[in-house]
């Protein structure tokens, strides 16, 4: 019997507290749903402006998501403060909480300037029920609860404002108006959205129509006068979207018009305009305006510009008496409705485009103009097998026309389909006509797909057709809006590209903005690439005459290792010479400093003859292997005289060169040199560890003198790190700890250090300075008397296998775990974390500035196939990461050439890109 009721008693105890939670759980969602009210119908109808967060947490996440809020932030300290606050304060109540929709209101009419916010609390609305007994535990400055029935509520109060904050069904309902409190009900008119739908936007707003033209008008007297002239029939509908690499912005509102002229655009229906199939993919900036033809489009200007009628009655008398045509002949009587402007990349005068609606009328119009003594048509120039022709203004017409500072340009042209393609230059001419032709065009790029957002988009916008496009790129042009130095201006140019459409749809008017952050130039993988060399080379390479004698010379030579062979790659020809026979080879460097063979971008050839070497003028390279073997080779992997050099010697390290020399560490902690000529030196004094990491050199040079500085690390438990002149004598207190007892810690616990890589040695206002950061994240930096230097010692509190790199204002470093810092000599300290990016003794850190602006990006390479790069503002530029790892090489710009990398991919080809 016992034995029976013992499961029975079990399982009562099992289900008893199962079926009391749901229970529970039923009647708390049913008090959560029953008698629920949208938070938007207890605003009350009269606003001035509304703001709709359909969930707050979804908001604050795709912020923090984007890539250009680490850029905003550090710009915009207030802005910076708001998003920090609210990302900190999202615990896990918060955050199911704060799912629910928000509104925001400024009010008007009778409540004019005050606000009411109202939150709605979701599932967690029946907690608003226990509002009164919270008000007895509540101790919160200035926070007071009142008991007044069905209107008790908590005031906050401050010298300035009370905040009355209460609950109304399944809302809090905030308001600084007592009367707006008592009044909280679901309103009659509710504020509706008719054209967009907000759940599609992180942010929503209703603006009322004199609201909106009062802000408007304050800013630009143009726009104050575009406003004169039109109504708004109901509120303006802004919607924002945030999303990771773009923002977007929706802007509807119905518009009438008491200009017939103007209403006549209005009440029209957008239609796509073809020429935005045509536009080249190199366009850097693009206008097209299809609102309607230019007879509608001049009537609709003469209501803003009363001096343009006399202007163009002027036009007409004055084209009757020379060329025997009125103006609606010239321009009106052939033309469509769609006008376009766009640059090409790399050239300097812009392409104008015109619709031709009546191509027999166009050519009468053009023949009957070429007949006068003001017009003539040149048609000998003849490119790439196309006749362009020219419109030229006779000789002794622009003298006279010189005479009051007047220009007349003469245009080439070309008729392509049912457009007329104008320039002041045949070679963009013929440059978009061949891509039209081979169908190249901006809306088939990946930067217009991107930036357009025509698929896929949760914010995609609802504008199929478009009276306006204007889509432009930072890097290569300035739009009119952005020319102002203004907050606006500062912000927008965050964001390096931008695509700005207009639409008309039966008095609707749609407007949407796309902003897209980053360098919007890019990288493209050069024709032939990647390379499969037959090998599988390292992922470690180095160049030789790769800067200015990149030009041109036969010399160019990329340098790699694979298997127990070194390998010189000709990148004119893709040809290969090889170093066979090098048993255990790990290493093959560009010589410095001899016969001119250098690194990339430097030419560091030394007076010595490259005859006494027996290599050959160019580029040179030391091949080592871990056995101390020692090989100076040319441009094509030939031995030079006296070589190889067999040393006896085990590496402990890379080897390093400098100024014509190759620079071993012993595992005897020792370190030799091997000169061109092949002599072995030992060099500088025997240290007590072995070095793991090769010297690192820096040469300050002056008017008179260069001074040769050198930092070792000899890798122990208790590290310390030296500085070395070129002979290798320590300069006098060295060497120092590369851990420290931090005076501003909470304790006195020693420190002891252990670290990965070089010391980096640069300079900083006249002085020279020694960096290193230790494994547990301490940043010392010493001057050269070893005694530290501020901000050190800097705790970073995160593990480091790489030293950091100086960019001539900051230090940047990158932890284990894949957070990238940037540290300034005042102490300032950002950083951002590379999502699913970690980085160990394999991974490396490089400056290479890009675009010639003296300020360089800094590249970043780890344990997984992607090189990562960014500016100083953390934005990253676009087209990153590239599928490559280890040591990258970088070709500087040269001429008309652009910047170049190269780098190994995982799948062991050799990888090679272009900056645009």
């Amino acid at each position: 019997m016992g034995t029976t009721k013992t499961p029975k008693l079990l399982l009562k105890i099992i289900l008893i507290p199962i079926c009391f939670f749901l229970l529970i759980s039923v009647i708390w969602i049913v008090l959560a749903m029953v008698g629920r009210v949208k938070a938007s119908s207890v605003i009350p109808a009269c606003i001035s402006m509304q703001v709709s967060i359909p969930n707050p947490v979804r908001l604050i996440d795709n912020v923090l998501a984007h890539e250009s809020t680490i850029v905003i932030t550090h710009d915009f300290p207030a802005v910076a403060s708001l998003v920090n606050t609210a990302h900190e304060s999202m615990n896990g109540f918060l955050r199911l909480a704060a799912r629910g929709n928000i509104e925001f209101a400024l009010l008007s009419g009778e409540y004019d300037g005050n606000l009411a916010v109202v939150w709605d609390m979701g599932l967690l609305s029946p907690v608003l029920r226990l509002l009164p007994l919270v008000s007895r535990f509540a101790n919160v400055p200035n926070l007071y609860y009142v008991q007044a029935g069905k209107n008790s509520r908590f005031e906050f109060r401050t010298d300035d404002m009370t905040l009355f904050i209460g609950s109304y069904r399944n809302l809090l309902f905030i308001t600084d108006n007592a009367a707006v409190f008592e009044r909280r009900s679901v309103t009659q008119h509710e504020n509706e959205f008719v054209i967009l739908k907000p759940s599609n936007f992180d942010v929503s707003l209703l603006i009322s129509n004199e609201y909106i033209s009062v802000m408007l008008a304050d800013q630009d007297p143009s726009i104050a006068a575009v406003l004169e002239t039109v109504d708004f029939n109901s509120m303006v509908e802004v919607g924002l979207s945030v999303l990771p690499k773009k923002i977007e912005l929706h802007l509807a509102a119905p518009l009438s018009s008491r200009q017939a002229s103007i209403n006549r655009l209005l009440t029209q229906r957008s239609r796509a305009p073809s020429m935005l199939e045509r536009i080249p993919a190199s366009a850097q900036y693009a206008t097209i305006l299809s609102a309607g033809t230019l007879q509608e489009v001049y009537q609709a200007a003469l209501v803003f510009s009363s001096g343009l009628d006399e202007t163009l009655r002027a036009a007409d008398s004055s084209s009757r008496m020379l060329l025997g045509l009125t103006l609606d002949d010239l321009l009106f009587s052939w033309t469509g409705n769609e006008f376009a402007v766009f640059g090409l990349e790399g050239r300097q005068h812009p392409v104008y485009a015109i619709q031709i609606t009546d191509e027999r009328r166009r050519e009468e119009v053009f023949n009957r103009a070429f007949r006068s003594i003001v017009l003539s048509e040149n048609v000998r120039l003849n490119l790439d097998g196309m006749r362009i022709p020219r419109i030229e203004v006779p000789e002794f017409l622009q003298a006279l026309l010189r005479q009051w500072d007047i220009f007349m340009p003469s245009p080439y042209y070309i008729i392509h389909r049912d457009f007329l393609l104008a320039s002041e230059s045949a070679e963009a001419l013929l440059a978009a006509v061949r891509a039209m032709q081979r169908n190249e065009v901006l809306p088939r790029s990946p930067a217009w797909r991107e930036i357009a957002g025509v698929h896929g988009n949760r914010a995609s916008s609802h504008v199929t057709g478009s009276a306006f496009n204007l889509y432009y790129s930072l890097d290569l042009s300035m739009p009119f809006f952005l020319r102002r130095n203004t907050t606006l201006t500062s912000f927008l140019s965050l964001y390096r590209q931008g695509l700005a459409r207009m639409s008309f749809d039966r008095g609707i008017v749609e407007i949407s903005l796309s902003l897209v952050p980053g360098s919007g130039s890019g990288v493209t993988l050069v024709n032939g690439y990647p390379l499969d060399v037959g090998v599988r080379p390292s992922n470690r390479i180095y160049g030789a005459a790769l800067g200015t004698e990149y030009h041109g010379t036969e010399d160019a030579r990329l340098f790699f290792t694979a298997g127990n062979s070194a390998f010189s790659l000709n990148i004119a020809d893709n040809t290969i010479h090889e170093l066979s026979g090098q048993l255990g080879t790990h290493w093959v460097i560009p010589a410095n400093g001899v016969g001119g063979g250098g690194s990339s971008g430097r030419n560091n050839t030394r007076a010595a003859s490259s005859a006494a070497s027996g290599t050959a003028s160019g580029a040179n390279a030391w091949v080592v292997t871990d056995r101390g073997r020692v090989t100076l080779v040319d441009a094509n992997m030939e031995p030079a005289r006296g070589f190889p050099v067999l040393t006896g010697h085990r590496l402990s390290s890379p080897p390093v060169a400098h100024d014509g020399k190759v620079y071993l560490c012993d595992e005897d902690g020792r370190i030799y040199s091997v000169d061109e000529n092949g002599n072995l030196s030992a060099w500088g004094i025997p240290f007590t560890a072995a070095v793991r990491s090769p010297p690192t050199f820096f040469t300050v040079t002056t008017r008179r003198t260069a001074t040769t500085y050198v930092g070792v690390y000899p890798k122990s438990f208790f590290g310390e790190i030296w500085l070395l002149d070129a002979d290798g004598k320590p300069f006098p207190n060295w060497p120092a700890p590369i851990a420290v007892n931090d005076p501003n810690a909470d304790d006195e616990d020693f420190i002891f250090g252990i670290g990965f890589g070089s010391p980096l040695l640069f300079a900083h206002n006249n002085r020279v300075l020694v960096a290193f950061v230790n494994q547990v994240g301490q940043l010392l930096i010493y001057d050269e008397t070893a005694a530290l230097v501020a901000p050190s010692p800097l705790t970073l509190n995160d593990v480091f296998y790489l030293q950091p790199v100086f960019d001539g204002e900051y230090l940047w470093l990158a932890s284990a775990d894949g957070t990238f810092y940037r540290i300034s000599m005042d102490g300032e300290v950002l950083s951002q974390q590379i999502h699913g990016f970690t980085i160990m003794e394999e991974g490396h850190i490089t400056l290479f500035d890009v675009d010639g602006d003296k300020v360089p990006e800094i590249f970043i390479t780890g344990e997984g196939n992607a090189i990562y790069a960014f500016t100083r503002n953390f934005r990253s530029l676009e087209g990153f990461p590239l599928p490559a790892w280890g040591q990258p090489l970088f070709v500087p710009a040269h001429g008309n050439r652009k910047a170049e990398i190269f780098a190994v991919g995982m799948d062991g080809k050799l990888y090679r890109w272009q900056f645009r």
